[in-house]
């Protein structure tokens, strides 16, 4: 009864403010863990050891930390403590985490089944078609058939991931980082097609990342591809797709699309306006520095090589015969061609060009992850010197960003189009207090923000109480 929880505090020495935490991030991706099944899916799992501690507890705690604050697992722990509010954490040691790292990697092919199956029935997940992308990640490490050079001349190793349509990832495999990407398409999506309904699988791939010698090994292992490719990076594509006429097609505000064909290959023109502006202030303030640079240097001096030399600035300065730099305005107009434009090549023949552009747009950001959402960020350097805690730590990262795409898929439905990580911060401002109030230990949830509010109306979630009194 509430009121027997109402008590009048006859001076302020009575009333303690002892600390607050985040709590709305947690909040949500415990509700998101719940929803996944995964609660269900480690309890049947854990009944196969015995465990003494928390082992489900120290899985939840890395695999939010990844989503939220990416650190390593001993400020995972110092987080999980002192930074955000998760109770069942408190009896957790740090080598916990690392045994439950352990007891992850020796379940992983069996989590993957049930998350798919979890996925097919809660998402209605379309996995006829898949996406197949691979990343190389430093690892410092010593004597682990993981830790191998790699074409980078680091010690690296390689993560090859296999994505739905929605960009869900369905399963990844951990190969030594001198391994061929080539060689890693058929191991990997071969594995997964004996486990899973998987049909075509579309390969990928980022700008500048690709040759058309790997195309045509793609090709003769039966993958279709889409492949960013550089403006330059092939003869054809500055002569024949890059002036290829044709009106564009509006996809959206900042995506427009035509395409053509050269010798039977087939090409899609992406056009962003609002990154053509960008390109073209950005040249006309270069061309405005270089113009006043040149009109003050010498023809024979340190700085005017080194301006000649430059990779960008360069482009636009041509030499007259007695040294002296001058503005190439030739230059500025190839250029400008170029304004806000990206090239990609497919062998896929059944997807519009909308879908094409769409798809990799939507890929590229995913593939992009490696690098720069929250789940994976960070994913390198990986300091893990024992080959099955590398395993671990990188599926760790993939279920975090499962979490991710699952959060974004859920708002995106409901109009409210967030990036995971920028609702996580948001949800973050909703703090808890630890009061103690006379004898009694009280929790108080702080106020919400309208953007917490549409997250969580958008999820259909309902607050936690306001005020909650512990025993």
């Amino acid at each position: 009864d509430l009121t027997d929880n109402v008590q009048v505090l006859t001076s302020m020495e009575e009333f303690r403010f002892l600390k607050s935490k985040n709590y709305g991030d947690m909040v949500v991706l415990q509700r998101l863990w719940k929803e996944l099944g995964f609660d269900k899916i480690f309890s049947e799992f854990r009944q196969e050891h015995a465990i003494e501690f928390n082992v489900l507890a120290a899985l939840k705690g890395m695999v939010f930390n990844r989503a939220i604050d990416a650190s390593s697992k001993l400020s995972t722990y110092e987080w999980l403590k002192k930074e955000v509010h998760f109770p069942e954490a408190e009896k957790l040691q740090v080598h916990h985490l690392y045994r439950a790292m352990d007891f992850l990697i020796n379940h992983k092919q069996r989590l993957e089944n049930r998350i798919h199956n979890r996925l097919v029935n809660l998402l209605n997940l379309d996995s006829s078609v898949v996406f197949y992308d691979c990343s190389l990640v430093d690892r410092y490490a010593e004597n682990c058939r993981l830790s191998k050079h790699s074409r980078k001349k680091r010690k690296q190793y390689l993560v090859g991931l296999v994505l739905s349509r929605d960009g869900l990832p369905l399963g990844h495999e951990v190969y030594p980082g001198n391994t061929a990407d080539i060689a890693t398409v058929r191991r990997t999506i071969e594995k997964l097609k004996e486990r899973f309904s998987i049909g075509r699988c579309l390969f990928v791939c980022d700008r500048g990342m690709v040759s058309q010698k790997k195309l045509r090994q793609l090709q003769e292992l039966g993958y279709e591809y889409i492949v960013g490719v550089r403006l330059n990076q092939w003869k054809e594509i500055k002569e024949s797709v890059t002036t290829a006429r044709g009106r564009y097609k509006t996809i959206r505000s900042n995506l427009r699309v035509k395409e053509t064909y050269v010798d039977g290959r087939r090409y899609i023109i992406c056009h962003n306006p609002f990154r053509a502006m960008k390109d073209k202030n950005v040249r006309d303030e270069v061309i405005e520095d270089l113009q006043q640079r040149i009109q003050k240097i010498g023809s024979k001096t340190k700085e005017a090589a080194e301006l000649y030399a430059h990779p960008y600035k360069g482009r636009f300065l041509r030499k007259l015969q007695d040294g002296r730099l001058k503005i190439d305005q030739s230059r500025i107009q190839e250029d400008e061609k170029y304004d806000g434009k990206y090239i990609l090549h497919t062998s896929e023949r059944t997807l519009s060009s909308e879908e094409i552009a769409t798809t990799y747009k939507r890929l590229s950001e995913i593939e992009r992850s490696f690098r720069s959402l929250k789940s994976l960020h960070e994913m390198e350097p990986t300091y893990h010197y024992a080959e099955r805690r590398v395993r671990s730590h990188v599926t760790i990262c993939v279920l975090a960003h499962l979490l991710e795409r699952v959060l974004e898929k859920k708002l995106e439905k409901e109009g409210l189009k967030l990036t995971a990580s920028k609702a996580l911060k948001e949800l973050g401002y909703m703090q808890i207090g630890h009061m103690q109030l006379k004898n009694r230990n009280v929790l108080v949830r702080s106020e919400t923000t309208p953007q917490i509010t549409s997250i969580f109306k958008a999820l259909h979630y309902s607050f936690p109480s306001r005020v909650q009194f512990q025993q």
